[in-house]
């Protein structure tokens, strides 16, 4: 390292942030290792809906085709009766948009994406390391359980919602707040029955949560997902695994006459999580080390924007570091440039969450509302999903200095 140029990067973490950060910085011309608990097949993960402003972090970088080859567009999402009618529609984006439509894979092909293009551009992975300890001060460094240590000029966080790095520069610092609500994520090849068209994500109102699926155009399976309450994290007495799950979640819409106890019985994978919010971190970074994705802000999954915040730091990060000519400048930049943007979105998604478990009155008075926009307002403008936060474009060429 001369004086304060950034010449090599340690990311702890081979998520999707760390990945879109790896991948960055070699697109910038500087070196990096990521270091990663996990194997590199370790395929676990939900579907994974990228959004416009995701796609467009991609595009910054050239790598946005390999991820349209190996996912499928969600053109609109439908929420249906418990009769079959159909209550209301979104186009996923506007279509006339050059950023596209929203993008739908599972969360192990995006990771394995990403990490093909960054290991193509020169980035080194360390699979199967597993971080005890970071130097966050006048030096950045990663201490791995087997002993060894890897020493980089600058120092990146990516680890996650239960960062170790986060708690290193913040030492009193905010931990992600449960929710109260749990999601339950599923995937069935052979659903056993007609799921929703092709690019259509439909919801079901059932008696007691609603059941979204959609189909993957490229295989022909169901990925689907819900969302419950949970005034406390599931306990050891509950189903943990996905054969128990499966039964929860079959006899959970056993009745309403849906697709749901079909596609449930026979999905090979079920998942559940219960839903986080970090909305602010006091301090980002230190000269040395920063934070990024999930370790800086975890989004509710009402956000449907994890993914995406997670490539857009990636981006902007490595941006910030080609740029500023000491560490600590470009870590100014990136908090000057991200902290408006990723606190809105959490709380975007806080504001989602709380809608999607509506009391029953409120429901019906929200149901109301919808139907009145069906009759007089979307037969002239279809609504479309996304607002300011699908409008988010990076312009990779530009300086942030």
């Amino acid at each position: 390292m001369l004086g304060d140029v950034v010449e090599h990067v340690v990311i702890s973490g081979g998520g999707i942030a760390g990945t879109a950060l790896a991948l960055a910085l070699r697109t910038a011309g500087i070196a990096v290792t990521v270091v990663e608990a996990r194997p590199a097949d370790h395929g676990e993960g939900a579907v994974v809906r990228l959004n416009p402003n995701g796609m467009d972090a991609l595009r910054a970088l050239n790598a946005h085709q390999p991820v349209i080859a190996r996912s499928f567009p969600l053109v609109r999402t439908e929420r249906i009766n418990p009769d079959g009618s159909r209550m209301g529609y979104a186009l996923g984006a506007d279509p006339s948009s050059q950023r596209g439509l929203p993008r739908v894979m599972h969360w192990p092909v995006l990771a394995s994406v990403l990490r093909e293009q960054a290991v193509e551009r020169g980035a080194v992975f360390r699979h199967g390391s597993r971080v005890v300890d970071a130097e966050v001060g006048a030096t950045a460094a990663l201490s791995l359980a087997d002993g060894s240590r890897v020493d980089g000029d600058v120092l990146v966080g990516a680890d996650g919602a239960n960062s170790l790095v986060r708690g290193r520069i913040n030492p009193d610092g905010p931990e992600p707040e449960r929710l109260g609500t749990r999601t339950i994520y599923g995937y069935a090849s052979e659903p056993g029955c007609e799921p929703p068209p092709p690019e259509v994500m439909r919801s079901y109102v059932g008696a007691k949560a609603f059941f979204a699926a959609t189909r993957d155009s490229l295989s022909g399976g169901c990925f689907w997902f819900t969302s419950l309450r949970a005034p406390a994290p599931r306990g050891r007495d509950e189903p943990q695994g996905p054969d128990g799950l499966r039964v929860e979640m079959s006899e959970l819409f056993a009745g309403d006459g849906t697709i749901a106890p079909t596609v449930i019985g026979n999905s090979e994978r079920v998942l559940s999580f219960d839903d986080h919010a970090l909305p602010s971190v006091p301090r980002w970074h230190t000269d040395r080390a920063i934070i990024i994705g999930d370790a800086l802000h975890v989004a509710p999954p009402a956000s449907e924007q994890g993914a995406a915040m997670a490539l857009e730091d990636g981006v902007q990060l490595a941006r910030c570091l080609r740029d500023h000519t000491t560490p600590a400048a470009a870590f100014a930049a990136f908090e000057r440039m991200r902290r408006d943007r990723v606190e809105a979105v959490v709380a975007a998604g806080r504001m989602g969450t709380s809608r999607a478990h509506h009391r029953p009155l409120a429901r019906r008075w929200r149901n109301l509302r919808t139907r009145t926009k069906r009759y007089f307002t979307w037969q002239r403008t279809p609504p479309m999903g996304g607002g300011w936060a699908y409008d988010h474009h990076i312009d990779w060429p530009e300086s942030t200095a």
